[in-house]
């Protein structure tokens, strides 16, 4: 696995998951 695949990955189960987190931050 690459770093880009891995930062896809992450990216993907942050929408997922938890998709109104950073735009709650701001």
């Amino acid at each position: 696995m690459d770093t880009n695949t891995l930062l896809i990955i992450v990216v993907v189960i942050l929408l997922l998951g938890g998709g109104g987190f950073f735009f709650r931050r701001r």
